[in-house]
């Protein structure tokens, strides 16, 4: 019976830490999915101030072509899609999966939007696009910020 009641007092005694841990790790996602959701949105609109804060200095993205940009290179590719008015009229997100370690997260899932990508060699079209993501984000300053991006198109049935 002793080890029945130690048992028992163990699992109370560890039941407020696991609580505590899940409630972080749910709000850190909560908080996870909103950016990337915004950073999402912010290229469908061609929003340079959002994407400038939530896109970190060291950020790699690799797009659906292969093609490896820095930040800057990224961003000058959003102020080209500004500057010839190619937007989106949204992006959404499904099949989502958050992981988090420590100040650092990874997400993956997929991503349709209509439109174009790119500023060339792509015609304007009305055509569901679909991808297939990978995103880094790293914790700075208590905002999540994207350090990496990878994508791969799928083909809708």
């Amino acid at each position: 019976m002793k080890i029945i009641e130690l048992a028992l007092a163990s699992f109370i005694c560890m039941q407020p830490f696991t609580i505590s841990a899940q409630d972080l790790n749910t709000s850190d996602k909560k908080e996870i999915y909103r950016t990337i959701v915004l950073i999402g949105k912010a290229w469908t609109q061609n929003n340079l101030d959002t994407l400038n804060k939530y896109i970190d200095e060291n950020y790699i993205h690799t797009d659906v072509r292969g093609h490896k940009l820095n930040r800057s290179e990224w961003l000058g590719y959003v102020k080209d899609r500004k500057d010839k008015s190619i937007t989106n009229p949204d992006i959404a997100f499904e099949d989502v999966h958050i992981s988090v370690y420590g100040d650092f997260a990874i997400v993956t899932g997929i991503n349709t939007f209509t439109g174009q990508a790119y500023t060339s060699n792509e015609a304007s079209t009305s055509k569901q696009s679909k991808l297939r993501f990978t995103q880094v984000l790293k914790k700075v300053n208590g905002a999540w910020k994207r350090i990496a991006f990878q994508a791969t198109y799928i083909d809708i049935p």
